[in-house]
């Protein structure tokens, strides 16, 4: 017999827009390394290649920037809902329908793996589903990833796939491959599969594992129940092989709290870079703790390559804090931005994300805010809010939007504002993001 072999899928995403800030299926790949250290062979199909030619012969290339970012390939769909006066543009982000089917048929899998994004990403899962099937009816399509988690019900109705992974993939995929009589993988995952087209332009680094904060707004909970330090030691080998392998110098952190335990991870792991003279540019997609930015962690920052710095600040309300997050304490902020600037980060590195449109939050306190921010010299960011279920601000979120929250989940994208009242309208919502950017344009 031949080698057992899994087809990974990398969907297509359904959006309102759609742009590149270092989106890689990190945790997709992570699985395929995990099945191949174990034997299996891994074919893997990635929908959002960019660098496609055939699609790009017949689209042309999107805009990209040297740092790994930028635009994926745009086909306009019709706008897909009716309960709405609001539209859209809504468009298929990803290769040629005709390429992602041929390039599934080049395959001849036991068992197929599907990741999913963000839950108003849904359509493109469906998209990958009912293609999977029309190529390889006869084989068990397995769902996982962020959409399949906080969604698992509503997945499984809507893609029709036979197993839906929520939260941690491992135990879930070992008992999928147990039922299926397919070989279980006895270590435990660990790093991504290294593929040149896919880490090339930007890789993705983890050192931590979830968050101890409980904000309600936020889902690092949901996703991952606890939060697990990584090792220095590890996460370099990764991003030293990645560099020798596939030429990355771009990383990009996929922490949801990066900074914390700092001492026992980050720190060494900044030391190791530096120590070893590679030229690297470091990334933040995700905002950090404010709170942690001391000197010592912001020179090792500019000394290690990070190019930018984006803080989770949300609020200059103490009374924002004390209901939604308790992160902050006053003085905080400044401290964050003063040793920021010390260590050599210019105002327009560093992004402040201000978040807006939470249930029943008044469009003033928002201003405030802004306002507060922009005075230390920093870029502003709106940060628009975004029901997410399972959150503890979820169940009020579907209480008083007058959007089918739980039925439609292209309604949780911010593009709707589900969550306009009178205290805070749409007018007000444009109002605040020409504020920041007015803000913005003099630094």
């Amino acid at each position: 017999m031949g080698k057992p072999t899994v087809l990974l899928i990398q969907p297509p995403i359904h959006d309102f827009a759609l742009y590149d800030l270092y989106l890689k299926p990190y945790g997709l790949l992570r699985i395929g390394k995990w099945l191949e250290r174990s034997g299996w062979r891994v074919d893997f199909v990635n929908a959002l290649d960019y660098k496609d030619n055939e699609t790009t012969a017949r689209l042309g290339r999107g805009k990209r920037k040297s740092n790994g970012t930028g635009k994926f390939h745009r086909t306009e769909l019709p706008f897909p809902l009716k309960k709405t006066e609001r539209k859209r543009r809504f468009a298929r982000y990803g290769i040629l329908p005709g390429v992602f089917k041929r390039k599934l048929s080049e395959s001849s899998p036991d068992i197929i793996m599907i990741t999913s994004g963000m839950t108003y990403w849904y359509r493109g899962v469906v998209e990958a589903v009912e293609t999977s099937r029309t190529i390889h009816p006869d084989i068990p399509i397995a769902v996982g990833g962020i959409y399949a988690t906080l969604m698992p019900d509503h997945c499984r109705k809507s893609t029709g796939a036979d197993f839906v992974v929520e939260g941690d993939a491992e135990p879930t995929v070992r008992r999928i491959l147990n039922e299926l009589g397919l070989p279980v993988p006895s270590a435990g995952i660990e790093g991504p599969l290294l593929l040149e087209n896919v880490w090339q332009d930007a890789g993705i680094i983890r050192v931590n594992t979830g968050c101890p904060y409980r904000c309600d707004y936020c889902a690092s909970a949901v996703i991952c129940s606890s939060f697990t330090p990584g090792e220095a030691e590890r996460a370099f080998s990764q991003l030293e092989e990645m560099h020798k392998r596939a030429g990355t110098v771009n990383f990009a952190f996929y922490d949801d709290a990066l900074l914390i335990n700092k001492e026992r991870v980050l720190i060494p792991f900044l030391e190791k870079v530096i120590q070893s003279g590679l030229e690297l540019n470091f990334y933040l997609p995700n905002a950090v703790h404010l709170q942690f930015l001391d000197r010592e962690i912001a020179n090792l920052m500019v000394r290690a390559g990070f190019r930018e710095i984006r803080l989770g600040f949300e609020s200059s309300s103490s009374d924002f804090h004390r209901r939604h997050d308790d992160k902050y304490s006053e003085g905080d902020f400044p401290a964050a931005v003063r040793n920021l600037k010390n260590a050599g980060f210019k105002p327009k590195d560093i992004t402040v994300y201000i978040l807006a449109g939470l249930p029943r939050q008044d469009y003033r306190e928002v201003e405030e805010s802004v306002r507060y921010a922009a005075d230390f010299g920093v870029k502003v960011s709106l940060a628009e809010y975004s029901p997410v279920p399972g959150t503890p601000l979820w169940r009020e979120s579907v209480e008083i939007s007058p959007l089918p929250l739980e039925e439609e989940p292209l309604y949780h994208n911010n593009t709707f504002f589900s969550m306009e009242w009178e205290g805070f309208t749409l007018e007000n919502l444009n109002y605040l993001k020409q504020l920041s950017l007015s803000f913005n344009r003099k630094l």
